[in-house]
């Protein structure tokens, strides 16, 4: 049997966000501990979690051919798609920041870092929540 292709979506969107979740929860235990397998379990957290985003998105727009919602692709706070592409590009600027960050080619202090995470965290969560209205799940 050949499922919806709407269901594909469904099923690689819990992923990321998950991912996304645990490892900042990890560096946040990292931080508060100074124990750095808690930042290396939310390194690859991440890792993972951005894999899961580009997956999550091609099979966005494999879905998005039934609804037309990326026809209008702004403003961002509005348009679910948008939203998360735009949130997985920032948190792959946060992964280059952390490897340029642990091979010490630059020096931000991991507060700055965990602060960025959280901004990162949260912008993503609401595009979830945009994603859900439009899947008629709130």
């Amino acid at each position: 049997m050949i499922y919806d292709k709407e269901l594909y979506h469904f099923l690689f969107l819990h992923f990321p966000i998950a991912l996304f979740i645990t490892g900042y929860m990890f560096d946040l235990s990292g931080y508060i501990k100074s124990n750095s397998n808690f930042n290396q379990f939310g390194f690859w957290n991440l890792s993972l979690g951005i894999f899961g985003g580009i997956l999550s998105i091609v099979t966005g727009f494999i879905t998005d051919q039934s609804i037309g919602h990326m026809d209008n692709p702004l403003p961002i706070w509005t348009t679910h798609g948008t939203h998360m592409i735009t949130a997985v590009i920032l948190f792959i600027c946060l992964l280059i920041l952390k490897i340029l960050n642990s091979k010490e080619k630059i020096n931000i202090p991991p507060i700055i870092v965990l602060i960025i995470h959280t901004l990162i965290l949260m912008f993503f969560i609401h595009g979830t929540h945009i994603g859900a209205k439009l899947a008629d799940r709130l």
